[in-house]
């Protein structure tokens, strides 16, 4: 198990709390491990429970009032140690060391932690003994969808008016956003009839569903000038190579059928948006959408 401790004293005890993950990153489907350890100077009364709970927050940011609105969606109670079974107060002796494992389910519904300009979704671990919220031990967890199944895409493509067609390419359906990655993009431009081509914009486009509130983030934007052609051919072909930033929020895509009433529905995508300028024909604001899985 993996050390990642807190200690708080009082004048009775010191608590510990120990997580399996050494940085508090889980997955759905998995489980929270860990240990509460106590270890006490003098008697300590237990008169009812102790217990953690994994709590589920959403966090709206409301720029103009500057002022945050808290929604706890979730919260998930693991007894450690509860009082005799007759009501009777539970004594932990002097100079006792005691250790309580727990773990707690992680299912497949519960939207990942996330932050966004416009709201947070956060996770956290809280410890209360007979309702008292024990200080200085509360835990961050990093909640993530499960691990996702990568595939080879098949090439989006799209044809305009003028019988250009753009074709585009990844090398697999998802790119790590936690520690930043390069994602190669094969493009494909036949030009049949030799148009010149400007340039070529390239934006990586986030779009977040909260409860049916639809936001659009760009995330960056590269723009290819002066793009060659080669007058004996009609065919250009030509890998682009793009940094992801690191500390993106991960695809996720709800069921929405499965969805529980209180949790909210959060779903998020990511595409590569391509448009094309031409310089000796009339532009359409047509664009190439090339969706990419970030994990």
């Amino acid at each position: 198990m993996g050390l990642n401790a807190t200690k708080s004293s009082s004048t009775n005890i010191d608590y510990f709390l120990r997580l399996s993950s050494t940085n508090n990153f889980y997955r759905g489907r998995s489980s929270i491990h860990g240990e509460f350890c106590l270890k006490t100077r003098r008697k300590f009364r237990i008169e009812k429970k102790i217990h953690i709970d994994l709590i589920g927050q959403l966090i709206q940011h409301h720029r103009c009032a500057q002022i945050d609105e808290n929604e706890i969606f979730f919260t998930y109670s693991y007894p450690l140690v509860t009082s005799h079974e007759n009501g009777i107060a539970r004594i932990i002796r002097q100079q006792q060391q005691i250790t309580y494992p727990f773990r707690i389910p992680l299912g497949i519904h519960l939207p990942p932690s996330c932050n966004f300009k416009e709201f947070s979704i956060i996770y956290y671990l809280n410890i209360y003994h007979d309702e008292h919220l024990l200080p200085n031990i509360r835990k961050r967890i990093i909640l993530a969808p499960p691990v996702p199944h990568v595939n080879i895409p098949f090439p989006c493509q799209i044809t305009d008016c003028h019988n250009i067609s753009i074709t585009c390419q990844l090398q697999k359906s998802f790119y790590s956003g936690r520690n930043g990655s390069i994602v190669p993009l094969l493009i494909t431009i036949r030009n049949v009839q030799q148009h010149h081509i400007q340039s070529l914009t390239i934006q990586l486009i986030q779009t977040v569903l909260l409860n049916r509130i639809k936001y659009e983030h760009e995330i960056f934007t590269t723009i290819f000038n002066e793009i060659d052609i080669n007058l004996q051919e009609n065919q250009i072909k030509t890998i682009l190579e793009f940094n992801l930033p690191s500390n993106l929020s991960p695809t996720h895509i709800p069921n929405v059928n499965c969805q529980p009433d209180n949790v909210p529905c959060l779903a998020i995508t990511y595409e590569f948006r391509i448009t094309k300028k031409m310089s000796d024909i009339n532009n359409f604001d047509q664009s190439l959408s090339v969706p990419i899985g970030i994990d």
